[in-house]
């Protein structure tokens, strides 16, 4: 019989903080659990990029540590997602594989739902990875756009639990270098880039772009809330990124007329040259498309990244299946799909 113990964990102040040994510890099990499920280390991460991550304060999140033995074999989260007062929470469970089948990751994530229950939420929320394509039999996307195995763990821990599909993910990969080329802008527009912090006069733009990232994408039927961003906001965003290590590379689209940013995408490049790159935000507002904007900003962007940072295996990014356009713009620069994220709902009352 497995002597277990489930704690919460307390976030140290930075990663050289006496107490940050459970974090990085924890660090290290999240990265071999992906591993093993994903079959890459590409999507690991590092104390110091993960500290930043969770310190962001209008993300609640919560870690819960499952010891055995005294060692932490496996770890739940619980996080809210738009401020204390949503009614929504995401939570995930994950066991190393040598623990699993013994009540473990149960027992997690009895722990989470009985939080979410205490806390008044009226739904729960998670993800899970699955590989391409899906094998039968298949739960379909109540989208109509992307799919899951129905055998896959995740679908079978969730599904017996109450949760329903909600939206399907498409993560795709491009190998670098790309070799892309940035086309002529649309009358009307121009191009404006910077590395790290935005420039003080496009914060106000900047901030309208980020709020708009909460609502303009397609949610399926995830419950995602509205965001509200300020350029305080956006300055502490920053911040919080200047301390993971990353350099990060922005291309926005500027509407000449009216002088104002319209659309940007942005990309996360870890120090190490042997780690893939991640796409962050890409967005243009519905009321500039049909410029090829989208198109602009990526060749833009994946151009500087082969200036600037070259040497880096790939680049990832996610989009939601039903979101065509955005899948055209990185089919043509030569993106191909590897995996699916799916993102479940179970509504609690």
């Amino acid at each position: 019989m497995l002597m277990l113990t489930i704690e919460e964990l307390a976030l140290p102040e930075s990663i050289g903080a006496p107490d940050a040994g459970d974090f990085i510890e924890m660090v290290r099990i999240r990265n071999d659990i992906e591993a093993y499920d994903v079959g890459t280390r590409d999507f690991a991460v590092e104390p110091e990029e993960l500290l930043a991550i969770v310190s962001n304060p209008y993300e609640l999140r919560r870690f819960f540590l499952a010891r055995v033995d005294g060692r932490i074999v496996g770890r739940a989260v619980y996080q809210l997602q738009g401020g204390l007062d949503v009614p929504t929470a995401w939570v995930s469970v994950e066991i190393l594989p040598e623990f699993r089948r013994q009540g473990l990751g149960s027992a997690l994530y009895t722990h989470v739902h009985a939080i979410a229950l205490d806390d008044g939420r009226t739904a729960m929320q998670a993800e899970s990875f699955h590989h391409v394509p899906p094998a039968e039999p298949v739960i379909i996307s109540p989208t109509g756009f992307g799919a899951v195995s129905a055998d896959d763990a995740p679908s079978r821990f969730l599904v017996s639990r109450g949760f329903r599909l909600a939206q399907v993910n498409r993560v795709s990969r491009l190998a670098l270098p790309s070799g892309a080329q940035t086309p002529e802008p649309a009358a009307g527009y121009d191009l404006e880039a910077w590395e790290g912090s935005t420039p003080q006069h496009r914060l106000s733009d900047m901030a309208v772009l980020h709020a708009r990232m909460s609502t303009d994408p397609p949610a399926g039927e995830v419950d995602w809330q509205p965001e509200t961003w300020d350029e305080q906001r956006v300055v502490e965003h920053e911040r919080r990124r200047d301390t993971d290590g990353r350099r990060y590379l922005t291309v926005a689209a500027r509407h000449i007329e009216s002088d104002s940013l319209v659309g940007f995408s942005d990309l996360s490049v870890p120090p190490e040259v042997d780690r893939p790159v991640q796409q962050e935000d890409t967005i243009v507002l519905h009321e500039h498309r049909g410029h090829r904007l989208g198109m602009l900003l990526k060749a833009a962007n994946l151009q500087r990244l082969d200036e600037l940072a070259p040497g880096h295996p790939a680049i990832y990014t996610w989009n939601a299946e039903e979101n065509r356009p955005m899948l055209t713009v990185n089919e043509a620069v030569g993106f191909v799909p590897v995996a699916v994220e799916a993102s479940w709902r179970n509504d609690l009352n």
